[in-house]
C-alpha cells in the first residue's frame, strides 16, 4: 500500500530552509487536512516519516516540525524521536493540566525544542508560554492579536515564527515584527510525498499488543511474532536506526533489535502502529514469501558449519528479502536506513561470502532455479535431500500466513 505525508518548508528571513512541517495526508490527490482524529492524524504522520519513509529524504539535516496532541504528549510519544529529528509543536488549545505540563517540561529538560502553534497570548497559558522556545503566530488572525502576542515575544525573548503568509507584505510586516522564521502559501505549498510500503498483518499486531499488555511479558514470545512479519521488523529496524538510539553496533537479529529499542519504547512503537488505524491489505502474499526465505536461509545455515552459529542473523536476512525486488540502486538505498552488520548487507546485495551464497541459493529453490541450486549444493557438500526436507518443512510453517 502507498504510505502519504506533506511537507512544508519553514524559511527564515534570508530564504534558507530551516525545516519542514510535516503534515497528513490520507492520499495523494487531496493536498488538504481531512482527519478528524488528531491521534490518529499524528500517529499517522510518525510512523510514516520514520517508518514508511526515511526522514532524512523528507528533511535533510533539517528538524521535523510535528504537532502532538495532549494524549500523545502525556504518554511521551514524541522521546521516541530524536530531539536532534525534531521540533515538537504543541496547540494552544489544549487542555492544560499539571500531567500536560510536566510532559512539556520533562521534554525540555532531555533538550527538546517546543514551538507553540497558532499562539494568542493570554495570560492563563502563561506556564506553557515560559516553557515554548518558538512561538508560531497565525497571520490569518485579526492584526491586533498578532501585534499583541509579537510584542510579548519581543519582551520575553521569544524566537517567532509567523505561518500561513500569503503575500509579499505580510513577509515584510512579518520581519518589522521580528519573526525569525516564516512559513505560508507565499514561500510554498505542501508537497505531498508517498512511498509504497508493506503495513503489518493486522494478526501479528494484534498478537504482539496482546504480549506487550501482560505485566511480565516474554521477550522470546514478541521475537517470535515479530519474526514472521515483514513490515515489522522492517519498521523496528528503521527505529532503531534513530539518531536517539546511537547504535553502535551493526545488529544481526531481531533479538538484538528488540533489546536495543527495549519494552517501554516498543510499547509506544505498537500505540503508534496501532493509531494508524492498520487493516489487512494485500500485503499476504509478500509476507509468506519472505518468510519462507527467512526460515529457510536458517536451516540452511545450520547446514553448514561456517554459518551455523550465526543462524538468526541468516534469518533476518531472508525476512528482508522482499527489499531486493526494487534493483540493486533502491536496495542499497535502502539497506541504508538499517542498522545491519556488514555480512547480511552483503548478502542481500550479491556480494559474495557464505551470505550470499545461502541467500541465492534459498532464492533459487524458491524460484525453481536447479542449476544454481546443484552449484551451491555442491560448493558446501550439503545432502539434497536435507536441503529439500527442510525447504518443504518451511513452506508449511510459512502457509500458515494466507490462514491468519
Amino acid at each position: 500500500m502507498n504510505v502519504y505525508m506533506a511537507r512544508q518548508p519553514i524559511f527564515d528571513t534570508d530564504n534558507h530552509v530551516y525545516g519542514y512541517e510535516l503534515l497528513y495526508r490520507s492520499n495523494g490527490v487531496q493536498n488538504q487536512y481531512n482527519g478528524v482524529d488528531g491521534d490518529a492524524s499524528t500517529a499517522d504522520v510518525i510512523t510514516n516519516a520514520f517508518f514508511g519513509l526515511d526522514i532524512r529524504d523528507i528533511i535533510g539535516n533539517s528538524k521535523a516540525f510535528i504537532n502532538f496532541t495532549g494524549n500523545l504528549l502525556k504518554r511521551g510519544v514524541p522521546k521516541m524521536i530524536s530531539p536532534e529529528l525534531v521540533v515538537v509543536e504543541v496547540l494552544e488549545n489544549l487542555m492544560m493540566d499539571e500531567k500536560l505540563l510536566a510532559a512539556c517540561q520533562e521534554l525540555k529538560e532531555r533538550g527538546y525544542t517546543l514551538a507553540l502553534d497558532d499562539f494568542e497570548y493570554d495570560s492563563s497559558y502563561s506556564q506553557l508560554f515560559e516553557l515554548g522556545d518558538i512561538v508560531k503566530i497565525d497571520f490569518r488572525t485579526p492584526q491586533k492579536s498578532i501585534e499583541e502576542t509579537a510584542y510579548i515575544c519581543r519582551y520575553s525573548n521569544k524566537v517567532m515564527l509567523a505561518e500561513k503568509i500569503e503575500t509579499r507584505e505580510e513577509f515584510e510586516w512579518a520581519k518589522r515584527l521580528g519573526c525569525s522564521f516564516m512559513q505560508g502559501y507565499f514561500f510554498a505549498k505542501p508537497t505531498i510525498m508517498s512511498k509504497n510500503s508493506l503495513t503489518p498483518l493486522p494478526v501479528n499486531f494484534m498478537r504482539v499488543m496482546q504480549l506487550i499488555s501482560q505485566p511480565e511479558p516474554e521477550f522470546s514470545d514478541i521475537v517470535d511474532v515479530i519474526s514472521c512479519d515483514t513490515a515489522m521488523c522492517q519498521r523496528l529496524l528503521r527505529l532503531i536506526n534513530s539518531v536517539y538510539f546511537g547504535v553502535r553496533n551493526r545488529v544481526s537479529s531481531i533479538g538484538q533489535a528488540l533489546v536495543i529499542l527495549g519494552l517501554d519504547y516498543l510499547r509506544e512503537w505498537i500505540y503508534l502502529m496501532g493509531m494508524q488505524r492498520i487493516t489487512r491489505s494485500d500485503n499476504v502474499e509478500i509476507m509468506r514469501i519472505s518468510c519462507l526465505l527467512a526460515k529457510f536461509c536458517k536451516q540452511l545455515a545450520l547446514m553448514i558449519p561456517e554459518a551455523r552459529n550465526d543462524s538468526d542473523a541468516f534469518y533476518l536476512m531472508g525476512l528482508l528479502s522482499m527489499v531486493t525486488y526494487g534493483g540493486e540502486r533502491a536496495l542499497a538505498q535502502a539497506l541504508e536506513e538499517f542498522p545491519l552488520t556488514q555480512e547480511i548487507k552483503d548478502g542481500l546485495m550479491g556480494r559474495g561470502g557464505v551470505y550470499s551464497d545461502v541467500f541465492d541459493l534459498a532464492y533459487s529453490y524458491e524460484k525453481g532455479d536447479w542449476a544454481t541450486v546443484d552449484k551451491y549444493v555442491e560448493k558446501y557438500h550439503l545432502d539434497s535431500s536435507a536441503v529439500s526436507e527442510a525447504f518443504v518443512k518451511c513452506v508449511k510453517e510459512s502457509e500458515r500466513i494466507r490462514t491468519m
